[in-house]
């Protein structure tokens, strides 16, 4: 680690924050965990609503969650045009920043994937001269963008672009290598600030030992929606040879809206093999799945830097997936199998291979790479050396 230390809280904005029945923001409280092994933390996370009400409120709540302080600040507002709420947000952002900064030193604000609202955040940072860097997990740079109207397109992609290049964000930490290359070349952020800094997996991840004698055990987790891709691998499924598919225990967790259509389609289209809807695992129930099962598949057309997968890979079982975005950084030969999208084909010969043994891993070795790089303890030096760099950049 470079430079001298600074002492202080991390003020983390979060652009997401975890929610009963829902996977959204998990990723963003993995990541303030690790960075709470080396400095305190304090999460901020603002949501903006439609109120009757005619005057605009905003509300502040704390509270601990899985140890880490969370503010919660809630906007009602009947006017959300104009930029009203935006402005809203700056103000909420700017007073709840000067309380906590009054109550000891706060060293930098970290902001957990650029939103309208979070971008309101770096003008309270700005206000009170606190060092800005930006994790970015967010596939819509080079995915949901797309889906956007041209117009539409090119003016976000602009509105992006300007406020990546204010001065005041020191730093970016993209997750993948894919995602820093689509930030450089589609908004035009300078490699030289930017560093990866990959997703973590929780501590429930470890290896454990697979009972012998039992079918073959095939894992998926996902929220089930593109662009996850049920139907290549019902399609794979469909193409394995009898022997194979009555050897074969298929557990399907996750939901989503495609999740009716999933088990529709299995009950037409694989009868008699042997399919589980657990629904949701919590990371305990994930972690307990991924050791017992033989293989984690993820079946998508794209995909950013899949948590899932490097959970999977810290329990050391193997992964077949697709050959998209930021998934080939995690996945080579040592560790599980890559096949090209939307081919069901070349997936129902990567099963195969597994199922049969013509493909073996050490599950020991897996486990070994996967903890070295995904862990806690990992990630969060990788990011409190970054701290410490801009930190001391940014002191007078």
């Amino acid at each position: 680690m470079t430079g001298e230390r600074v002492q202080g809280i991390s003020l983390c904005v979060a652009g997401w924050w975890p929610e009963e029945g829902s996977v959204n923001g998990i990723f963003i409280r993995e990541h303030v965990k690790a960075i709470a092994r080396y400095r305190p933390v304090e999460v901020v996370y603002l949501t903006v609503h439609k109120s009757r009400f005619p005057w605009p409120r905003v509300r502040c709540t704390r509270q601990m969650d899985d140890g880490v302080p969370v503010h919660r600040l809630t906007i009602h507002t009947p006017v959300r045009r104009f930029g009203f709420p935006r402005t809203l947000a700056k103000v909420a952002f700017r007073r709840l920043f000067e309380r906590i900064k009054a109550r000891g030193p706060v060293a930098i604000v970290h902001i957990h994937v650029r939103t309208e609202v979070t971008e309101a955040a770096l003008y309270a940072a700005t206000r009170l001269r606190l060092p800005v860097v930006l994790t970015e997990h967010n596939s819509f740079y080079h995915l949901g963008i797309r889906a956007l109207p041209p117009a539409e397109q090119t003016r976000t992609r602009n509105a992006i672009s300007a406020w990546l290049a204010h001065k005041e964000i020191l730093h970016l930490m993209p997750v993948s290598h894919d995602l820093e290359h689509v930030l450089a070349a589609d908004y035009g952020v300078d490699p030289k600030r930017m560093t990866v800094v990959r997703n973590v997996a929780a501590e429930v991840f470890m290896p454990a030992e697979v009972p012998q004698g039992r079918a073959f055990h095939l894992l998926l987790a996902a929220v089930w929606r593109p662009p996850k891709d049920h139907d290549v691998l019902i399609r794979a499924l469909a193409m394995l040879p009898g022997e194979a598919k009555g050897s074969l225990v298929v557990e399907w967790a996750g939901y989503g809206p495609d999740m009716a259509r999933i088990k529709e389609r299995c009950g037409t289209e694989l009868p008699g093999m042997d399919i589980r809807f657990p629904g949701l695992l919590d990371k305990p129930t994930l972690a307990r799945s991924m050791q017992q099962a033989h293989l984690f598949v993820l079946p998508t057309k794209a995909d950013n830097f899949p948590c899932v997968i490097l959970e999977s890979l810290c329990c050391g079982t193997p992964v077949v997936s697709m050959a998209v975005n930021g998934v080939p950084e995690m996945i080579d030969a040592s560790n599980g199998v890559l096949v090209p999208p939307s081919d069901p084909s070349a997936l129902a010969d990567a099963l195969l291979a597994c199922i049969t043994g013509k493909v073996v891993f050490d599950r020991h070795h897996i486990a070994s790479q996967a903890l070295a790089r995904y862990a806690p303890a990992s990630i969060g030096q990788a990011i409190e050396e970054v701290y410490v760099r801009v930190i001391n950049l940014h002191r007078p």
